[in-house]
């Protein structure tokens, strides 16, 4: 057992980082065309699935000549742009005045390149906060479409800097200048970065006999029909469809599910890569590997670009190993609220709105507050029945996101529902709990039904119903959860 873990064997943000690559590109030798993107959301179960054609490959919007902005004296220690801004450069966003105890910031990366060296671009960027007093985790996904200051440079999109900091200082000072850049940007000091490329990510899925992941929003995306298959080839590509449930995913499949971004958008996918993320972890902790990091560092250090010594991973090793599902959380971005969308900068991007943002990244680096569902602190169960085999454990996992305790209960004894169905046994005693459940699993006040148990265990028990809305498509009417390939 413990060989056949032997790869995953590291500390909780190892762990985490070694699944970042999943969104990174593939190989340059497989990079002559890429698949359809970007297409409008889907609503409806195709009858066929058609291979794609040269016609169906999209191309890129052409690029926008404008004038540059003219340049402007940078508050604080940095210089004058060395280059004219295609966007007005925002004023420093200041730290968070609330950082919480003993907090330590790890910037996990994912490149598109398999081999060391500079990266062309840095297409994941997740930043993981470890608080160890308070034995919490909190991920928190960056767009690759953000624009950015870098400093002493101009505005440029977050996955391009990395490679300019590369290019511009010298092999290996790319991931400081990306650190500055952050902390300008987002306020927000990174004390470690860490680097994998795809092919670690495959290895070490591979290693854990595949990956169980509860897939909560469908997904319907081009998928090549083998690994080896060439990149640009139509031939090699077919549509597959990925349905709500509990699926077990080879290595690949893994991978493509982290990409995967033809019928969502880039901030459903950073979703997507942060639920692999926690999968790994469970994963990793359920088989005991977490005790091995010092046997394994000479290992780790040849497929992670790190600056990460054996000490700092073996400090943030104890919150792996203890931490709780509920008390790892995750701060959503979105556009409107951190960022709004700008079509003038010479290609798409996100701009930073400092209001929105400085409360994003102060709750990234607090640990989750023991009042966001109202001080009620319920406690839930949760089952599904056995035609609908998994959907109990999809949405386990999606409330325990929300910062719910979460007993899943398997299929015994439980009714093969159309609709789910939730038992309140508190009276109503626990409203804000309640209305968070109906909103989170997708139901309506018509399916809770009200059982005042002043002796119940448990706050509110949840069966699942096939019914249970996905984001592109619901459930086979057949009793199987089809995984791709399969």
């Amino acid at each position: 057992m413990l060989q056949t873990y032997r790869a995953a064997r590291c500390a909780f943000a190892l762990c985490l980082l070694l699944t970042v690559i999943a969104a990174a590109r593939p190989a340059a030798a497989l990079q002559a065309g890429p698949p359809p993107t970007n297409t409008p959301r889907l609503t409806a179960i195709p009858t066929s699935s058609p291979r794609p054609t040269k016609s169906e490959t999209p191309t890129r919007p052409p690029t926008v000549t404008r004038t540059p902005l003219p340049t402007s004296v940078i508050l604080g220690t940095y210089e004058t742009p060395v280059q004219a801004p295609v966007a007005p450069i925002p004023l420093p966003l200041p730290p968070p005045k609330a950082t919480g105890d003993d907090v330590v910031v790890v910037m996990l990366l994912g490149s598109d390149t398999i081999t060391s060296g500079t990266a062309s671009r840095t297409d994941v960027i997740i930043l993981a906060s470890v608080n160890r007093t308070a034995g919490t985790v909190a991920l928190v996904h960056i767009p690759r479409d953000l624009y950015v200051y870098v400093p002493n440079y101009t505005m440029v999109k977050i996955n391009t800097v990395m490679n300019y900091g590369n290019t511009k200082y010298g092999e290996g000072k790319g991931a400081k200048l990306l650190k500055e850049t952050i902390l300008y940007n987002l306020g927000i000091k990174i004390d470690f970065f860490a680097r994998v490329d795809f092919v670690s990510f495959q290895a070490l899925i591979a290693k854990l006999g595949g990956l169980d992941i509860s897939v909560d929003c469908a997904l319907e995306d081009w998928k090549l029909k083998a690994p080896n298959l060439t990149y640009g080839d139509p031939e090699s590509w077919q549509k597959v469809i990925l349905n709500v449930g509990r699926h077990k995913m080879d290595p690949y499949t893994a991978l493509w599910y982290s990409r995967s971004r033809m019928s969502s958008s880039d901030f459903e996918r950073g979703r997507r890569q942060e639920d692999v993320l926690r999968a790994m972890w469970r994963q990793g902790r359920a088989a005991g590997v977490f005790a091995q990091v010092t046997d394994l560092w000479p290992e780790i250090q040849k497929t992670v670009e790190t600056d990460m010594n054996l000490q700092d991973v073996l400090g943030l090793a104890p919150v792996g190993v203890s931490i709780d599902p509920q008390n790892v959380q995750r701060i959503d971005l979105a556009p409107g609220v951190q960022f709004h969308y700008q079509n003038d900068l010479g290609a798409y991007g996100l701009l930073v709105i400092p209001e929105g943002m400085s409360e994003a990244m102060t709750n990234f680096l607090l640990p989750p507050s023991p009042n966001r569902l109202n001080g009620e602190s319920p406690k839930i169960e949760i089952g599904a029945g056995l035609a609908y085999k998994g959907l109990d454990q999809v949405g386990g996992d999606r409330l325990s996101w929300e910062g719910f305790n979460v007993k899943v209960l398997g299929t015994e004894g439980m009714v093969n529902r159309t609709s789910t169905t939730i038992i309140d046994y508190t009276g109503n005693a626990k409203p804000a709990s309640l209305q968070a459940l109906i909103k989170l699993l997708r139901t309506s006040k018509s399916q809770v039904i009200q059982k005042p148990d002043p002796n119940a265990t448990v706050d509110f028990h949840i069966e699942m119903g096939r019914d249970y809305a996905s984001c592109l498509h619901p459930l086979p009417k057949d009793t199987s959860i089809p995984t791709p390939g399969n």
